[in-house]
């Protein structure tokens, strides 16, 4: 606990009434005396009005907008008692530029210092608790990145291992094997497909986690989109999709993570398609303060209400694998790239009734 009162009985009044309490006490008599405290760590600081003067204030407001963003420092100030004026108002105003501040008027009663003292101190421990579990969210985090990087990379030599002694069972040894062992065979086949495909999308899921939060140049999503069209060009022609866009806006946003967002929310409308009724894909945007939302809305089977929140979550395949295809990362993917960029991906849908995704990004 820091203290700083130049003159008076103060320093000693608080002295005496925290040393009681067992908190350990700093007394400074100017305010460079106060920073020097400061920049070893402190708890909370009890400061008396007149010894924060304007040239003092702004000594603490540089400090203060240096601090890390979950730091916030709590300051008791010791002010005049007497009749609320128009000056102490402004002094109160002026004040607040410390940010976490309390104000106690004089005559100071013990009870109320050893009262706002603890409260400070209790809340600048939380600060410290909320921001060691930032800290341990943070590592657990990059560690699960870096094993899903190191995973999708070291699994995919054993699964090339099975992959080739399977197709070299095939072609050497499947006249022999009757129509059980192909059968094996050709399960182990579709097995090593599939877990392929998890560990792409589980490297892509990696490399979304890893965007940098730092702002890009306007790129025309134009180019993205086409990008994504053509990536799909296949799909498009079997299934006889009927896809319209509107006019395509510049957003702050690298084009590749544009395009797979694109190539994943199309290829989920063309996949996700009634029986016998070809996709019907409308792609079209609005601008919302700062930000360009997009939507790509199709006629094909829905979302059930339910599943709104879930189908963003990694893994997650509300279909088996035997109707539709797919690892259940796509929509995990795109919400992890938008969110990296600042922005939101949502649906709105209804079964049987067509899905609507939108995400926004900054423009």
């Amino acid at each position: 606990m820091v203290i700083l009162a130049p003159v008076g009985r103060d320093a000693a009044l608080l002295a005496r009434t925290l040393s009681a309490l067992e908190i350990d006490i700093a007394v400074t008599r100017d305010a460079s005396a106060l920073m020097e405290v400061l920049a070893e760590g402190a708890g909370a600081v009890i400061i008396a009005d007149e010894a924060l003067t304007s040239a003092t204030l702004n000594v603490l407001r540089i400090w203060l907008s240096a601090q890390l963003p979950w730091s916030d420092l709590p300051f008791i100030v010791l002010t005049s008692s007497g009749v609320p004026t128009r000056e102490s108002h402004l002094r109160a105003r002026e004040l607040q530029a410390l940010g976490n501040v309390t104000l106690i008027e004089r005559p100071v009663r013990p009870d109320t210092v050893e009262s706002s003292t603890r409260t400070a101190l209790r809340a600048r421990m939380r600060q410290y608790e909320i921001r060691s579990r930032q800290e341990a969210l943070v590592q657990a985090n990059a560690d699960l990145e870096q094993f899903a990087h190191s995973a999708s990379h070291d699994l995919r030599e054993p699964l090339r291992t099975i992959g080739t002694y399977s197709d070299m069972l095939v072609r050497d040894y499947g006249n022999v094997l009757d129509e059980r062992g192909n059968k094996y065979l050709n399960v182990i086949a579709k097995s090593v497909s599939r877990m392929d495909l998890l560990l792409s999308d589980l490297l892509s899921y990696s490399q979304a986690s890893s965007i940098s939060g730092e702002a890009v140049e306007l790129s025309p999503s134009n180019r993205a989109l086409e990008a994504a069209l053509k990536n799909l060009d296949g799909s498009i022609l079997l299934s006889n999709a009927k896809i319209s866009v509107a006019e395509m806006p510049a957003v702050r946003m690298r084009e590749s993570h544009l395009s797979q967002i694109f190539q994943n929310l199309l290829g989920n409308a063309i996949k996700y398609r009634k029986e016998g009724c070809p996709p019907t894909i409308e792609i079209f945007t609005r601008r919302s303060g700062g930000n360009w939302t997009f939507t790509i809305a199709d006629n094909g089977i829905g979302v059930e209400a339910a599943y709104r929140e879930s189908i963003f979550g990694i893994f997650q395949r509300l279909h088996n694998d035997n109707k539709y295809s797919g690892t259940g990362m796509g929509l995990a993917i795109c919400k992890r790239i938008v969110e990296r960029y600042g922005g939101q991906i949502w649906v709105e849908s209804e079964s049987e009734e067509g899905a609507r995704f939108s995400f926004s990004v900054p423009g």
